[in-house]
């Protein structure tokens, strides 16, 4: 156990200690020889588990039952189809492409070429073709990282071209944009990535490559340097979009995690001037946006918190007083909007799990019926000179499934070959509303297999997130399958922080009333007991990255109330929040300590700062990733040191830290496998279930 070596803080007028601060230094001979010693300790436990590698070989057996596995597809205006591909004896993904739906499949990349004697582990992270299917940009990284090295391709003789871009991170932002005749194209470049002592997410740049060029001759075209007379902060990201390849304009946003940005806008012959327009404020609540011509449609939450899409010009542009396409519903939140040549298409839904699709006309707006229902469904095109809607759904218990609308026609347009399984036909799915604290409804979502006996002795693992506006969307989960499959009963807590009621409900857990967020999550757990779902001793507990907020103020408020907790890389040091890459960025989303009101809310959201002395705290399963760029692994470690020492139970409380793993968002299969492994068998281990003691 690591002594304590107490550091006090003064934030306004109010003294705070901080008896683990020296963790922080992950580099500590001290903290590197305890944290090595706790992997052992919670390697050793899950490792007796027997059970755990029959969790293993199940997932290995229904990722055997697909002859082969597709992410990140991409379709190009004229029909290319460009995406990742792995089959079940792969660990990593190859990137492949077809010239239509039908054509024959070429393998383009397979990401053991970039591979070297001392990295070997790259996998494929992000990939752009440019407009003309000749070229693509493709982003590698490896161990967890994120960020990445870009190459670029000659898609039809499958040759290198000779520069390599370092320093970027595309599948954080809206990626690599093409410049309109495929010269080059525009990506944001983190200076200080190479460097683990600099904050590297400051000061990012928007760079144009041109092909051909070194990394040093790229130019830069938007950032708070380049651009002065903007109102560019350090850390926002200087994200830039074109939109197609006949677009008249390109746009600028400062970006990060707010849900609002503001947006600048330049015509598209410009490019390379410090001349950007203001084309809206973060203060307009624009939410997304597509341009047509000169024109500009918007969905927007300025007096319509469940949204509403208007249109207004983009050289004399009006937000506020603009033409109103779609009105806000009471009920349903707009959760997504496109454009083709047939006209505009919008998708509903009520807390998240019941989507909906319309087409707009003038009259009355038709809804689009789908051949099941689903509780998300996404949307793109390629603007008003392509007819053609590409429609993506999923559900709990459903893969992703594509569609193509075209002349009132729906088309399935699935490149997957799922094979047909029964192994989810006896789950049944609840959707239900519970009272919260403030006696607002939170949403639940409820999954079983219909022989549950409501009889209080189910394991339960609900879990959650609640923050930047982000919804628990329905799709399919390995680990839901697996937990459910072992008899288990499992739950989606929407609390508020998320987007699930539109932006008042994100608002309703955010920065000074962030403690809804575990308030209703407690609400949702009380609900599951009362109604014999389970009792305390029966119920786990999940979340990571924010959703450590949700989890380590739940176990902190109400330790009696959870048998087991696990947190992925969870941010659980909120006054501290500021100290780490991602902080100065993430003031947007829960406050800074140099407010007086808004450190009050990270005070009472900090969840290290809430372990009182000689509580008993149920089981805990901390994760974490030396290489994670989002949240550091300091902030498991000190909460892991801290509880340890104060905790007066005999419940095990174990950390992971994964030398070769970030965040969890760019792991190969055999990571993914194991992690979920963990999870369900500690959390089978601490609510009981016969099958998984010791």
């Amino acid at each position: 156990m690591l002594s304590p070596q107490t550091v006090t803080d003064q934030y306004h007028n109010q003294e705070i200690e901080d008896p683990y601060r020296y963790i922080e230094n992950l580099s500590n001979p001290e903290v590197k020889k305890w944290i090595k010693s706790q992997n052992k300790t919670a390697q050793s436990f899950l490792n007796t588990i027997e059970k755990k590698q029959f969790l293993i070989n199940k997932q290995i057996e229904l990722d055997t039952k697909n002859e082969f596995v597709i992410s990140k597809l991409k379709v190009t205006h004229n029909e290319y189809h460009f995406y990742l591909k792995r089959f079940p004896y792969e660990n990593v993904a190859k990137l492949y492409y077809r010239t239509s739906f039908e054509g024959e499949e070429h393998l383009l990349y397979d990401p053991i070429s970039f591979n070297t004697p001392e990295n070997k582990n790259f996998i494929i992270n992000y990939f752009q073709p440019d407009w003309a299917n000749s070229k693509i940009a493709i982003s590698l990284t490896e161990k967890g990282k994120e960020i990445s090295q870009i190459i670029i391709l000659d898609i039809h003789s499958g040759q290198t071209y000779k520069e390599i871009l370092h320093e970027t991170w595309p599948s954080n932002t809206k990626g690599v944009e093409w410049l309109p005749d495929n010269s080059g194209f525009i990506y944001v470049h983190y200076p200080d990535a190479s460097d683990p002592s600099k904050n590297f997410l400051l000061n990012s740049t928007s760079l144009l490559h041109q092909i051909g060029e070194n990394q040093h001759q790229d130019v830069a075209i938007f950032s708070k340097a380049f651009c002065p007379n903007l109102n560019l902060k350090e850390e926002d990201l200087p994200i830039t979009t074109i939109e197609n390849q006949s677009s008249n304009y390109i746009t600028g946003a400062a970006a990060g995690v707010d849900s609002y940005y503001d947006t600048y806008y330049l015509a598209i012959n410009n490019i390379g001037s410090t001349r950007w327009n203001p084309l809206f404020s973060k203060q307009e609540l624009i939410k997304d946006y597509t341009i047509i011509g000169d024109s500009i449609v918007f969905k927007t939450s300025y007096n319509a918190p469940n949204f509403k899409i208007g249109i207004t010009s983009i050289k004399n542009p009006n937000f506020k007083t603009a033409r109103i396409l779609v009105q806000e519903s009471k009920d349903h939140v707009i959760t997504d909007f496109a454009i083709t040549s047939e006209g505009l298409y919008y998708v509903t839904s009520k807390n998240s799990v019941q989507a909906k699709l319309f087409k707009h006309t003038p009259q009355l707006d038709q809804g689009i019926k789908l051949p099941k229902t689903y509780g998300t469904i996404e949307l793109s095109s390629y603007g008003q000179s392509y007819p053609k809607l590409r429609i993506t759904a999923k559900g709990w218990t459903t893969n992703s499934e594509r569609y193509e609308y075209v002349n009132n026609t729906l088309s399935p347009k699935n490149i997957h070959n799922t094979s047909s399984s029964n192994v989810l036909d006896s789950i049944v799915i609840e959707e239900i509303e519970v009272e919260g604290h403030d006696g607002q409804k939170i949403p639940l979502s409820i999954f079983y297999h219909k022989d549950m006996v409501k009889n209080g002795k189910n394991q339960v693992l609900m879990d959650g997130y609640g923050a930047y506006g982000m919804s628990m969307k329905p799709a399919m989960r390995i680990h839901r399958t697996l937990w459910i499959l072992e008899g288990g009963v499992y739950a989606v807590a929407h609390v508020r922080g998320g987007g699930e009621k539109g932006d008042d409900w994100h608002k309703g857990g955010f920065k000074k009333s962030k403690a809804n967020t575990w308030k209703d999550f407690i609400s949702c757990a009380e609900h599951l007991i009362s109604n014999q779902y389970t009792s305390p001793k029966k119920l786990a507990i999940l979340s990571g990255s924010a959703g450590g907020i949700l989890i380590g103020r739940a176990i902190t408020e109400r330790p009696d109330l959870f048998a087991a907790a696990i947190i992925e890389f969870g941010s659980l040091n909120m006054l501290r929040s500021e100290m780490r890459n991602n902080g100065a960025n993430n003031i947007k989303e829960f406050g800074s300590i140099k407010n007086p009101e808004e450190f009050k809310a990270l005070l009472e959201m900090d969840a290290y700062h809430h372990i009182q002395k000689d509580e008993k705290y149920p089981a805990l399963l901390l994760t974490a990733g030396l290489n994670d760029p989002r949240v550091p692994a300091w902030f498991s470690a000190k909460f892991m040191a801290k509880l340890q020492a104060y905790d007066a139970s005999n419940n095990p409380k174990l950390l992971l830290v994964d030398s070769d793993s970030g965040h969890g968002i760019d792991d190969t299969k055999t990571k993914i496998f194991e992690r979920y492994a963990n999870i369900i068998a500690f959390a089978f281990k601490q609510t009981g279930h016969p099958e998984y003691q010791f």
